[in-house]
């Protein structure tokens, strides 16, 4: 057996760290640490043991630290034992019991009582290990100062050979104590009973004490994880152990326990899995990982959370390794940057509006005025030409119809510059409906139903911009083919709280339950790629928050209402 007890590399580390070199340091490019020669449960390999009493030999000799490793303090109760016995039954006992069977497997050693009362120690390096000088003088230096443990002085060192693979000392042990001093240290032992058993029992007291601060300090640290704003996770693996309270509202369960024992990839959507999966098995090996990531979290109502995922690091779990991660929730950042791209794009298309209208517009008023000349000349002329005057009539409201379309558009693009005011809700939803009519017509009937309907409040353009939305979205929902069997229905009305209240109804398809939760989120679409942006209801949804009204939605096959409340104008202030 190659391997050595770590119970002597614990005595030697405790021997350096007590003349107070750091034995990390000495120990820098071997494949051991400090902690690990502490730990008398294991065993190292005679060569790297070797290896490590080399480098210990640079600070101290190793003389130096066998005699220091003889004076290390054991057991309370091991003072019985240095008043009881002497020199010849302490080395009997640890030729017997101690050395080196249990230490060194690969070491011969014999003792040997001459008549004249020496000591004859001789070791022997088995075949095929290292060679250590270090080894046998460090191990002769401690064989000399053993009786220093039964409070005599060191044995004399009368002969000594020492090679890289034997040993052989003679030693004179110092003589007993006398039958009267045994005597009188066997009473004091009796006397002392007493005082070793209350050191005893203090020293269970204190570590009953420090046992039961670390399970409070440990039951503390777990609340206040508990309390933090973000989320704090132990995996093992990937599998779930524990979160906190801002972890289950990230994933949006009730209780942890729903999570616990689950892979925290079931909670990310598909296409971030691989991503993530790579993460983790790059973190796996560090303690503490790299920069922070953002990861999508899938929550079981099919919403989705935007996570920033910082710097984890490998903690104690119950006994396992496992890892700790912090997850700070961004999705208010994420929202509010997708507000401001939309805002931006907004902007744009309003630009485009304002210019393709500008554009439009004067080429039409010139049309329009032609057209009125042409229809005047055929009303005075003699033979007055029945269809050619259809003809410039019908002309004439195509682009009448046209400058309408146009003025809209400038309205609409005026979002952004136009002040509240009060609004006449019928006629602006009028106007509207005028906008939408020609994609309205394709797809179904319209209907409007005006009931008395008090004034909104509000940035007229940007109204206009809900209803058009509202309007292109229920044209949507229906299915082209049977116009004649479908409608589209416009409804105004004053709803409990005396707000102006919008209804547009559709025939369509209906809004499925499984996505109803997500009909307002920002580029949540159910349009094919590259047919819908998902910018739509979410765009309606922000500018009547804005405006201090209200949106909902109710849906069924066949049956969709979405409701605009909008509140009245302040009333005008006191003189």
């Amino acid at each position: 057996m190659r391997e050595v007890s770590c119970k002597a590399t614990a005595m030697m580390v405790e021997v350096l760290e007590g003349a107070g070199f750091s034995v990390d340091r000495l120990l820098e490019g071997l494949p051991v640490t400090a902690l690990d020669l502490k730990n008398t449960r294991e065993r190292i390999d005679w060569d790297l043991f070797a290896e490590v009493l080399e480098r210990f030999s640079t600070v101290l000799t190793p003389e130096e630290i066998g005699i220091q490793s003889a004076k290390i303090p054991s057991f309370v109760l091991r003072r019985f034992g240095r008043l009881v016995v002497g020199p010849r039954q302490l080395y009997d006992l640890s030729f017997r019991l101690a050395v080196p069977t249990s230490l060194f497997t690969n070491v011969r050693v014999k003792h040997e009582w001459l008549p004249s009362g020496r000591l004859v120690v001789t070791g022997e390096l088995m075949p095929g290990f290292r060679e250590s000088l270090a080894f046998f003088r460090m191990c002769h230096a401690n064989v000399a100062n053993a009786p220093r443990a039964i409070d005599l002085p060191a044995a004399t060192i009368e002969e000594q050979t020492v090679s890289g693979t034997h040993g052989r000392l003679i030693l004179r042990p110092p003589h007993s104590h006398t039958l009267r001093e045994r005597f009188r240290r066997r009473v004091r032992v009796l006397g002392e009973l007493g005082k070793t058993l209350l050191e005893i029992d203090q020293q269970q007291t204190e570590l009953e004490a420090s046992l039961e601060a670390l399970q409070s300090s440990r039951h503390e640290l777990q609340q206040l994880l508990e309390r933090l704003p973000d989320g704090v996770l132990i995996h093992d693996g990937g599998v779930i152990c524990w979160g906190n309270a801002a972890v289950v509202e990230i994933f949006g369960v009730n209780d942890v326990q729903e999570i616990v024992g689950r892979h925290v990839l079931e909670f990310v959507p598909p296409d971030d899995r691989a991503a993530l999966a790579e993460a983790m098995r790059q973190a796996a090996p560090a303690e503490i990982s790299a920069a922070p990531s953002d990861y999508s979290v899938l929550r079981p109502d099919g919403s989705l959370r935007r996570v920033q995922a910082g710097a984890t690091q490998t903690v104690d779990y119950r006994g396992t390794r496992a890892r700790l991660v912090m997850l700070h929730d961004v999705t208010e950042q994420y929202r509010l940057r997708e507000r401001a791209a939309i805002s931006n794009r907004l902007a744009s298309i309003g630009a485009l509006a304002a210019s393709v209208a500008h554009e439009i517009n004067n080429p039409l008023a010139y049309v329009r005025l032609n057209l009125e000349m042409a229809e005047r000349r055929v009303a005075a002329a003699p033979t007055e030409d029945a269809g050619l005057r259809k003809s410039l009539e019908l002309a004439r409201e195509g682009t009448d119809h046209a400058l309408h379309v146009v003025r809209d558009l400038k309205l609409l693009s005026r979002a952004t510059d136009e002040r509240d005011e009060p609004i006449d809700v019928v006629a602006l939803l009028d106007s509207t409906l005028a906008l939408a009519r020609g994609a309205i017509a394709e797809k179904a009937e319209l209907e409007r139903r005006y009931e008395p309907t008090p004034l909104a409040f509000g940035p007229r353009a940007r109204l206009a911009q809900v209803f058009l939305n509202l309007l292109s979205n229920a044209s949507d929902a229906i299915p082209e083919g049977s116009a004649s069997n479908q409608v589209i229905r416009a409804t105004t009305s004053t709803d409990s709280k005396g707000r102006a209240l919008v209804e547009i109804f559709d025939s369509g398809c209906g809004v499925a339950p499984d996505i109803a939760p997500r009909v307002f989120d920002a580029f949540f679409t159910t349009k094919p790629l590259g047919i819908g942006t998902g910018l739509g209801l979410a765009i309606c949804h922000r500018i009547v928050a804005e405006l201090g009204g209200e949106i909902s939605f109710e849906s069924a096959p066949g049956a969709t209402t979405f409701r605009v409340a909008l509140p009245p104008p302040p009333a005008p202030a006191a003189a």
